[in-house]
């Protein structure tokens, strides 16, 4: 499953560049169009990059679905019982390390395009008779290079978290929640989501000394940690133990030391 999942992710990585290239080639390498152009490829790229390097939420639901089910649980103080987790600062800590390193990836992408950027749209073209298609080629073999070195980027992050027995931890604390008889809706800053029951990608863990029940979602390089801050956590935990095919974890996430 994950290799057919890589393939996947591969194959869509793949073809975006070549669309993005096909574009490219017609607009050519002047203009407002062109960098329009080019600022929108470097944020699809950041997109499908981290696409590539780990998954998002599971099963996934529309937000109007689950809001017709009976409300069983509404939590709208999370965010608050959030800060008062000394142990969430310190898993925060740790993530915002690891989206450092990834950030830090994209600046010798961008080093390399404005480097490699004249010498190959110069040279490729040359070798077209049809100047479109010549730009067009020239922005494939650009686009490649960027997404390969991506690519080398990330196998060299995976090795060292590798060597250390680690996996990438993200962990997503919605402001907000509510718990119907159909799934979960979680409110961030600016956008609701939703989840839809049975939860048969997760596993439930509880932490009644913290005050949460987390969904966790394992993936070939990384963990994804839905963590649902509330004061009413051993009946939240009940519930989403319920529609889990998981028994679920009691105490993880506890406070250290």
């Amino acid at each position: 499953m994950p290799m057919q999942s890589t393939r996947r992710q591969l194959i869509i990585g793949q073809v975006s560049i070549i669309v993005f290239a096909l574009v490219a080639g017609f607009l050519g390498r002047n203009g407002w169009q062109y960098w329009i152009f080019v600022i929108l490829y470097f944020i699809v790229f950041a997109v499908v990059m981290q696409k590539l390097g780990g998954g998002g939420v599971k099963g996934k639901a529309r937000v109007e679905e689950v809001e017709q089910g009976k409300v069983l649980v509404e939590e709208k103080e999370s965010f608050q019982i959030l800060t008062e987790d000394v142990d969430y600062h310190k898993e925060m800590a740790d993530q915002m390390k690891m989206m450092q390193g990834q950030m830090l990836m994209f600046f010798p992408i961008m080093l390399y395009f404005i480097l490699a950027f004249n010498p190959i749209l110069n040279t490729v073209p040359n070798y077209f008779e049809n100047e479109h298609l010549g730009y067009a080629a020239a922005y494939l073999v650009l686009f490649e290079g960027s997404f390969i070195l991506s690519r080398l980027g990330q196998w060299a992050m995976e090795r060292r978290m590798k060597k250390t027995g680690k996996k990438f931890v993200m962990i997503n604390a919605p402001r907000a929640f509510t718990v119907t008889s159909k799934g979960i809706i979680l409110q961030g800053l600016a956008s609701r989501n939703a989840i839809a029951f049975p939860l048969k990608e997760y596993k439930v863990n509880h932490s009644p000394q913290r005050k949460f029940v987390e969904l966790v979602h394992e993936m070939p390089k990384a963990i994804l940690k839905i963590r649902l801050y509330t004061r009413q956590h051993e009946k939240l935990y009940q519930i989403l133990k319920m529609h889990s095919g998981e028994q679920g974890k009691e105490g993880e996430g506890k406070r250290r030391g």
